[in-house]
């Protein structure tokens, strides 16, 4: 399992479905999985830029871990119909301090392999957000999710170092080829993708 930070903009959910996609991966979007359960306070939240109540954050995670672990999925390898377990990447979660403590109390942290911080200069992430114009999108939510994304990002790094998780950055102002392709090379380092094989995804 991965997680991918990054600010709003990032191309936190462009990765991840590029990566499940090509690999046959599990993924996890925070954000699509809080406005599923039709909460008013959390879309509220998430509208507004403001943080989710962890109970309920960590409660959904809880259960989306589960259902994925005990769901079966197979690949046919040699003309043999086989089970396995597929990776999970994980979108946006932790959001926050708070939730990476519960993975680590929860012990969700052991099933992590390593964290990849998108880094993309504000004034691209503007324009990203401008041309996808989300609900959740306007300044002043945009602002206050950025800033909270900065206050978090450094203290959840040194969090996860601490905890034996690798933490990479990646230039994510390029291409979302090349950004998927600087990633791979991560993902080959930790023996989760195959070495010097990243063909690229066809449209």
């Amino acid at each position: 399992m991965i997680t991918i930070f990054g600010a709003p903009g990032a191309g936190k959910t462009v990765q991840g479905q590029l990566l499940a996609r090509k690999y046959g991966w599990t993924w996890v979007s925070y954000r699509d999985l809080l406005m599923s359960l039709n909460d008013k306070d959390i879309r509220y939240a998430l509208e507004h830029g403001l943080f989710i109540d962890d109970d309920k954050a960590t409660a959904l995670m809880k259960s989306v871990f589960y259902n994925i672990r005990h769901s079966t999925k197979y690949r046919v390898l040699g003309g043999t119909k086989l089970k396995y377990q597929p990776q999970i990447v994980l979108d946006g979660f932790p959001a926050d301090y708070r939730q990476l403590k519960w993975m680590i109390d929860n012990k969700e942290i052991k099933n992590l392999d390593g964290a990849i911080v998108l880094r993309v200069p504000r004034g691209e992430l503007w324009k990203r957000l401008v041309e996808r114009k989300r609900v959740d999108d306007t300044r002043a939510a945009i602002e206050r999710r950025q800033d909270a994304n900065d206050r978090n990002i450094t203290g959840m790094i040194k969090t996860l170092k601490m905890n034996g998780i690798d933490v990479r950055e990646v230039d994510g102002g390029n291409s979302e080829f090349d950004v998927l392709e600087r990633i791979e090379g991560i993902l080959a380092d930790w023996d989760m993708v195959p070495k010097k094989q990243y063909e690229k995804i066809k449209k």
